[in-house]
């Protein structure tokens, strides 16, 4: 298991054939962006590529990698990951591909370096950044389509570019995506903008019902999982959702929690710059980035209990912090 740089990345890919491309669990704009984005500039320089599958995906991001969905009886030379910090984020139809990942595309500084060969850049504000950096050594032409899907990696990963995660890197690239023909600004209204009638009582009831710690400088919404069935809400309608609890003034780490549909508690957190998520979240066993990180708590844990873990977390992370 070595690192490898961008160019020695393409290299790696130009030489390949017979390519699948793997996405994480509760499929984001970032990974299935990526994956769009990469499919479909591999194809365009002749080789043989396909995204696996994923049962998470959603009707927001599908178009992005359903035209490449790999068939059951396809039989990689090659695997890559797109935007995966880790094997315990892959689906259980990917878990048979564990230990046998060629290539890792990734940003996140918590990466376990996985793969035979790794790109991780963990200064980058999405994992946009790195495939558009490994498609244009690949020499691939960046068009509108490619271009479409590399835009929605670094628009969502970076809060349409608003969260302190955004890099020069991250403008340049999106003004890269401009350029091809992109239209930014549709894209970011029905990102960022258009709420369907769940996500907007989804919002109506995680205000009504959230809670302060800390002096008010920590946000917590409880996302139980009959408010979800009730408002009819899916995965698009909670979509950034987590970012709601770090508007109000003051706070300075806001956490939801999430009953999954299996009974399971997720946590996500998004910080100020006072705050490392990343910290906190490794505490209950999860991971991320300094401004917006997860977790998932084990299947015996329930929602109120996650709560109490992952504020005692939050305090243990405060006091590291202030000595």
């Amino acid at each position: 298991m070595s690192n490898v740089s961008v160019i020695e990345a393409a290299e790696l890919l130009i030489k390949a054939d017979n390519i699948l491309i793997i996405t994480h669990r509760r499929p984001d704009g970032d990974t299935t962006g990526c994956a769009g984005a990469l499919c479909r500039a591999l194809c365009q320089i002749g080789k043989n590529a396909y995204i696996l599958e994923n049962p998470d995906i959603t009707k927001r991001y599908k178009p992005l990698v359903e035209p490449y969905k790999a068939d059951d009886n396809f039989v990689p030379d090659f695997v890559v990951t797109t935007d995966i910090a880790d094997i315990n984020l892959f689906t259980p139809n990917a878990e048979k591909y564990i230990g046998k990942i060629d290539l890792v595309l990734d940003h996140h500084k918590s990466n376990s370096n996985f793969g035979k060969y790794n790109l991780v850049r963990a200064n980058a504000g999405a994992c946009g950044e790195v495939i558009l950096d490994v498609i244009e050594h690949m020499g691939a032409s960046l068009t509108t389509d490619i271009a479409e899907c590399v835009y929605i990696a670094l628009s969502t990963d970076t809060g349409c570019f608003k969260f302190s995660n955004t890099t020069p890197d991250t403008l340049r690239g999106a003004a890269k995506c401009l350029e091809a023909g992109v239209d930014g600004g549709e894209i970011n209204r029905a990102l960022f903008e258009v709420k369907t009638w769940p996500r907007f009582q989804m919002e109506r009831i995680i205000f009504d019902k959230m809670q302060f710690e800390n002096d008010k400088k920590v946000a917590i919404a409880k996302l139980y999982r009959k408010d979800i069935d009730e408002t009819g809400a899916d995965m698009d309608d909670l979509d950034s959702i987590a970012s709601l609890t770090r508007q109000i003034e003051g706070v300075e780490v806001g956490i939801t929690l999430t009953e999954n549909k299996d009974g399971t508690v997720k946590a996500s957190v998004r910080t100020t710059k006072e705050v490392d998520a990343s910290a906190i979240c490794a505490k209950c066993g999860g991971g991320g980035h300094i401004r917006a990180a997860g977790a998932s708590f084990d299947e015996n844990i329930d929602i109120e209990t996650a709560y109490k873990m992952i504020v005692n977390a939050t305090m243990e992370v405060y006091r590291e912090t202030n000595g």
